[in-house]
């Protein structure tokens, strides 16, 4: 089991940073305050789950009143094994894709347009990942190229003709 070193906490940090940058940028919503993330060492067993890359859960309802929060769960073991079987991925970018992944969830049930609680995760996830690659190619970060075409090689994209996603307002059409 491979797990974050000290030393990772930099390139956690930058790929956070970057990532809130460009899901701010295209959603005019600041996630800032409305998530924390937590890696392999500092997860309980419930926050665990093999085979994806991270988990994203629902920490806070106590007070109606107060943003909802959020927690990202990075799986250590995925992530190393991932890069570690695709040398051309590096871990900053890698981090930063699963980031703006995570966080566009985030700010889709934060802002109603999803529920966490009752949404079809299948459609959810194609909407997410649809986002992702369009918020990407439109803020080029070098590496990502890598990824998404390694994605793409590994299971397509999951919009196969044109489809329009709305987000604040704006319609994006997405031939992913």
């Amino acid at each position: 089991m491979a797990y974050f070193i000290p030393g990772h906490r930099g390139l956690l940090i930058k790929g956070s940073t970057i990532a809130e940058h460009i899901v701010c940028r295209e959603t005019d919503w600041n996630v800032k305050n409305c998530y924390d993330v937590k890696t392999l060492a500092e997860l309980s067993d419930d926050e665990k789950e093999q085979g994806v890359f991270a988990k994203l859960l629902f920490v806070d309802a106590a007070d109606s009143a107060r943003t909802p929060h959020y927690r990202i769960c990075l799986q250590d073991s995925e992530i190393f094994s991932f890069i570690k079987s695709n040398s051309d991925i590096d871990m900053l970018s890698f981090i930063t894709f699963i980031m703006i992944h995570e966080l566009l969830h985030i700010h889709r049930f934060s802002t109603g347009k999803a529920d966490y609680f009752t949404c079809d995760q299948h459609e959810e996830e194609v909407c997410v990942d649809s986002l992702t690659r369009l918020f990407l190619t439109k803020h080029p970060v070098t590496g990502l190229k890598n990824i998404i075409t390694l994605l793409d090689k590994v299971e397509a994209a999951p919009l196969y003709k044109f489809e329009i996603v709305k987000d604040q307002g704006r319609i994006a059409y997405a031939h992913l």
